[in-house]
């Protein structure tokens, strides 16, 4: 497939059609995709699960009257999408994105081979923490909504002894929305076609992806796949260090200093790609709209996705709602639209329902406080932190700096990317592996625009300079790979080996067929005493 750029300038209203380069016969057809069909795709994507969350977990009184308003919410965004600041049409030929089909149907297998690799579904041997998606898949089918244990029910003497009680219930408590459309279809024809479900709608999330990052960089092109797979830090560097001169505060191959990490794509998609997938479609949403009016819904439904990641998305959210591509001609139309009924009534709906439900299982967030804090020697972060910072942000600041400099968003990310290393919540530090995913995924993003340029024949370099900074991309783009291609090798080499896939480890978490996971079930996903709560005295069904 012959690369292909699109011209012009969203925010002027230009003329923003696809332009073929030089290609062959095979690559001609072009497929016209109006802007808001794309856009509205998105959107239904990410609130498809929140109105199943509405109708099904929630008490109709409560469930009917949101999905109405939401529904409403969704129709004004879709139809509020192509209206610029000042709630003016924007030009016909804003309307259009020129997708070549070549790319359309790459794009598609290619979001299906990322599905099926990263583990989703269990098809092939996974690497971390997919015992516990499938349980959470297995008891969204098999339990009534909302899900409630009895620990009566735990056959496995080791887990009944680690709980240290046999009999009461207990509510189940995770960000679990993604997995409901898999769930319901799982209701109505039995596990293994939730399972197929669930299959299909990661790879549908993973293709409205890469189809909205081209969007944005205005190109399509091989490297958009390519960057979002291999994306990372430059953790191979203190990977080296360590094999050459290993230390004892080592912790995993992407956890090189204690309590800090940040996380590879193709890590985050195989471990946590029900935060990930919703949390990066948001991202492009924000980028690609064209006002700030809806974005109480189009932002705030991170937070039934992925509590966490919305610390590191809010910096972004506050350039974008005043930043100059989204400013009015009037300074009180620019408040007014961040202030819109749609905006207000999102998030505050958004918080009181699903902020009540993770309040839920206190136990989740106990472990929280300064990161030094956590620290045997405290004076040691200092040095760690600027070392990680190093290796996981500066690259990127440094290569994108000239391309990216007059945009806000990009110094929002920057500055999230530096901050949230600072705090901890949960044992594993949750909030600075999740939190950081916008922000990193901003720089992925502006990352494979750069590959793309840098690899582009007509740029090829002519100067000393030219060619050092070719040579710059390059080595950092072969240096990021190690994360994905560890994995990736840890992931075949298991099937051609046929090492135990550990899928069935936990089963369900009404009975634990291993109990080495008991504890983490125990603290992460059991909410006790809920009954008292104000989510499930007010708002959860009966």
């Amino acid at each position: 497939m012959k690369e292909v750029k699109q011209i012009g300038d969203n925010s002027k209203g230009k003329a923003k059609t696809a332009v073929p380069g030089k290609r062959s016969s095979h690559d001609t057809r072009m497929i016209t995709v109006p802007f808001p069909w794309l856009y509205a795709s998105i959107v239904l994507f990410l609130t498809v699960p929140l109105f199943m969350f509405f109708l099904g977990y929630l008490r109709l009184s409560v469930g009917i009257p949101l999905t109405l308003i939401f529904a409403g919410i969704f129709f004004y965004c879709v139809s509020d999408c192509l209206n610029d600041p000042d709630g003016l049409k924007l030009s016909g030929e804003d309307n259009v994105i020129k997708i070549p089909l070549s790319y359309l149907i790459g794009f598609a297998v290619t979001a299906i081979a990322i599905t099926y690799v990263t583990g989703v579904g269990e098809y092939i041997t996974t690497i971390q923490d997919h015992p516990y998606r499938r349980a959470i898949l297995r008891d969204l089918i098999n339990y009534e909504w909302p899900v409630i244990y009895n620990y009566s029910t735990q056959t496995n003497q080791e887990v009944i002894e680690i709980f240290g009680i046999a009999s009461g219930e207990r509510a189940f408590s995770y960000y679990f929305i993604y997995w409901l459309p898999a769930a319901l279809a799982g209701k109505m024809f039995g596990f293994e076609a939730g399972n197929l479900v669930h299959f299909l709608w990661n790879s549908l999330g993973v293709f409205l992806l890469l189809t909205a990052i081209s969007v944005v960089i205005k190109r399509f092109t091989a490297w958009v796949p390519f960057t979002f797979v291999f994306f990372s830090g430059l953790d191979v560097l203190p990977n080296i260090v360590y094999f050459l001169a290993p230390y004892e505060s080592w912790y995993w191959l992407e956890g090189w200093v204690p309590r800090l990490a940040y996380i590879s794509n193709f890590r985050e998609l195989a471990s946590v790609y029900n935060q990930v997938i919703p949390c990066f479609l948001i991202l492009t949403v924000l980028l690609l709209s064209k006002n700030t009016r809806s974005m109480g819904l189009t932002a705030g439904i991170l937070f039934c996705y992925s509590p966490w990641a919305v610390f590191g998305i809010l910096p972004i959210v506050g350039v974008v709602l005043f930043g100059k591509k989204q400013r009015a001609g009037k300074i009180s139309k620019t408040v007014m639209n961040a202030l819109s009924p749609s905006n207000i009534a999102s998030a505050l709906l958004l918080l009181s329902v699903f902020g009540s439900y993770y309040m839920s299982n206190s136990k989740a967030v106990d472990h929280k406080g300064f990161v030094w804090e956590f620290y045997d020697d405290p004076k040691i972060f200092l040095p760690c932190y600027l070392c990680f910072i190093a290796v996981e942000v500066l690259p990127f600041v440094i290569l994108l700096y000239k391309r990216h400099k007059a945009d806000p968003v990009f110094w929002a990310s920057f500055i999230a990317l530096l901050i949230i290393p600072l705090y901890q919540i949960t044992g594993m530090n949750d909030f600075c592996m999740r939190g950081s995913m916008p922000g990193l995924f901003f720089f992925c993003i502006c990352l494979s625009g750069l590959i793309a340029d840098t690899m582009d024949e007509k740029n090829t370099p002519k100067t000393k300079k030219g060619w050092l900074k070719s040579a710059a991309v390059m080595l950092t783009v072969i240096l990021m790979m190690f994360p994905a291609l560890f994995n990736l090798f840890v992931i075949f080499g298991s099937e051609v080996k046929r090492w135990p896939n550990n899928k069935e480890d936990i089963g369900s978490f009404g009975n634990i067929n291993k109990a080495e996971y008991a504890e983490v079930i125990q603290d992460q996903f059991f909410a006790e005493g809920f009954e008292t709560s104000f989510f499930y005295r007010y708002f959860a069904k009966k």
